[in-house]
């Protein structure tokens, strides 16, 4: 009797050291599915993750303004421009007074809107208030802001290190550069910075008088000055009914040197000063060192070479920028008072009066 019980015995042992082997088969197998599945999931999804956002530079700044504006109840100053090259968003903030006296089209070159300077967002948030509507446009600048390489998680790092075999010696290939938020594979064709200028600058104006403005008032910095300037200068003439103002697209000219790093050469000067019948405001922001010194005499030797009849320099020093809120800053005043006397159009009241008080926000 005790063989068939050692002969059972064995057998069962057998048939269970059988069934413990094909289930730790099952499970490894199990355990190798769900990590391939566990890393096509996360391939996916981390593709996925990278795909582009915005289709380039422009769209997304477009975008992101939009939003911007949306949130803060705003959204019916913004104004989509259609130029041969590109659609591009414009800021335009209408009169605020019952007898309108034209507008401002302000100039900057950066990309980047949300960048203007304090004293270029203050004229454009408060000249209303004295009865001149703004319209804000930013000019690709001369300089592009480069975008930063954007850096991997860290978790995905450490990931890719601890999963790797530490026999495994094979040279991994490079990794592919990740994809930004802005697309990078429907680049657009380059167009070369004076022409973007021109034709924003020409679809701005167009739209100014579409909406029935035609008593402008440009305001441009010095590093898009010259080009935003030179095709507008053929289209002036001189006014024949009263002999001494400029019949033309627009009616006076305040340049604000805001760009150190690019000073205005005496050439590009020559551009600027081409028409001797338009009225010139001149500012400079920094305190008179030597090198704005020499800059300011260059202007003003050229201005007096070109004949200039009314042109004027206005140094205004840190100190007396105005804050992006300030509705009676000097700046403020200056700037109103140089478009009121000198842009000869519909400003002027029946009792001869040059200017209406502005609202009073108190």
């Amino acid at each position: 009797m005790l063989m068939p019980n050692r002969f059972l015995q064995s057998c069962l042992k057998l048939c269970l050291a059988a069934t413990l082997a094909s289930l730790n088969t099952i499970g490894m197998a199990q355990d190798e599915s769900s990590t391939e599945n566990a890393s096509v999931s996360s391939a996916a999804s981390s593709a996925a993750a990278e795909t582009p956002i915005y289709a380039d530079t422009l769209d997304r700044d477009n975008a992101l303004l939009v939003k911007a504006f949306t949130a803060i109840s705003k959204s019916d100053e913004l104004l989509w421009l259609n130029t041969p090259s590109e659609k591009i968003l414009s800021l335009y903030k209408i009169s605020e007074t019952r007898k309108p006296k034209g507008a401002l089209l302000i100039l900057h070159a950066l990309d980047v809107p949300q960048l203007w300077p304090a004293s270029l967002e203050n004229l454009r948030r408060h000249l209303p208030l004295y009865g001149w509507s703004t319209m804000t446009m930013a000019l690709p600048s001369q300089y592009p802001a480069s975008v930063p390489a954007r850096e991997l998680p860290v978790e995905s790092q450490t990931t890719d290190i601890t999963n790797e075999p530490a026999t495994d010696t094979t040279p991994t290939p490079p990794e592919a550069a990740p994809i930004d938020t802005v697309s990078s594979q429907t680049a657009k064709p380059l167009v070369a910075r004076d022409l973007l200028i021109g034709e924003r600058v020409e679809t701005a104006l167009a739209e100014l008088n579409k909406i029935g403005q035609f008593n402008l008032v440009i305001l441009t910095d010095n590093s898009s000055a010259p080009y935003a300037l030179s095709e507008l200068y053929k289209k002036i003439n001189k006014n024949n009914a009263t002999g001494d103002t400029i019949d033309g697209p627009l009616q006076a000219l305040i340049l604000v040197n805001l760009q150190n790093q690019e000073p205005l050469t005496k050439e590009q000067l020559g551009i600027i000063f081409a028409v001797g019948d338009l009225p010139i405001l001149d500012v400079f922001f920094n305190p008179d060192n030597q090198a704005q010194n020499e800059q300011r005499r260059l202007h003003h030797a050229e201005a007096m070479r070109r004949n200039l009849k009314d042109y004027q320099q206005l140094v205004l020093p840190p100190q007396q920028q105005p804050g992006i809120d300030d509705t009676r800053s000097f700046w403020l005043a200056k700037v109103q008072g140089f478009m009121v006397t000198r842009a000869e159009g519909n400003e002027h009241s029946p009792n001869g009066d040059l200017a209406l008080k502005p609202v009073d926000m108190k």
